[in-house]
């Protein structure tokens, strides 16, 4: 029986969810269909994300993440670490919209821009510190990131660690392919599969899913 762990880039999955219906995700559902459990062990499931910020003064986005939190919160086996977003300045070409189009100005502006932030590093360190710890047989990304290339080659060649790769889109980068053993992928069909039901309970009673993501489901069904 090989021991899994599963890490999973919160916001590059996210990114593909976005474009479907099914942003209501189990995540340990998910993880265990591309696994034989006779076979294979999910010992722990590591979900890295960043609290949202509020957008102007809609707090919506902030909302639905937090439900979406409480959601995985609910399921055994599953630990959420978190990054943080911060604010840059970030200096660009002004442009301008005319007919139906934006075209490069040459004035230069000044903008704040959020961006998230550690969740790379966190993702990187704990892959590494699980390797060398004897944690897991087989280290498992849900990303397309190849910022992580790195921590997944080196516990590949150096610890001898069986690494795979569950991209979130179709088109898998090759540099994530050259430092992984197998590679699978999500489709829209799986993601419809494994969706929380639309009510749910914890400890401090009942919830569920944000009314937003129900009514884009419901319109696709």
């Amino acid at each position: 029986m090989k021991k899994i762990i599963i890490y999973i880039d919160g916001f590059n999955l996210y990114y593909r969810l976005k474009t479907t219906p099914y942003k209501w995700l189990n995540i340990q559902k998910l993880c265990k269909f591309y696994f034989n459990p006779k076979q294979h062990d999910i010992i722990k499931i590591k979900y890295f994300t960043a609290k949202v910020r509020r957008k102007s003064e809609d707090s919506s986005n902030v909302i639905r993440q937090n439900i979406y939190l409480r959601a995985l919160e609910t399921l055994p086996n599953l630990e959420i670490i978190f990054g943080q977003f911060r604010k840059r300045q970030v200096i660009g070409l002004k442009c301008h919209y005319e007919r139906g189009k934006y075209t490069e100005g040459n004035e230069l502006v000044t903008v704040s821009k959020w961006e998230e932030k550690e969740s790379d590093v966190n993702i990187a360190t704990h892959i590494v510190a699980d390797a060398f710890k004897d944690e897991f047989d087989c280290a498992v990304l849900i990303s397309n990131d190849t910022d992580l290339k790195t921590p997944l080659g080196y516990i590949k060649e150096h610890l001898k660690k069986s690494v795979g790769i569950i991209s979130p889109r179709r088109n898998m980068h090759i540099e994530l392919k050259n430092v992984s053993h197998f590679q699978k992928r999500i489709s829209n069909k799986v993601l419809e599969q494994f969706q929380f039901p639309e009510k749910m309970k914890d400890d401090k009673g009942e919830f569920f899913c944000p009314p937003k993501w129900k009514q884009i489901r419901d319109q696709k069904t």
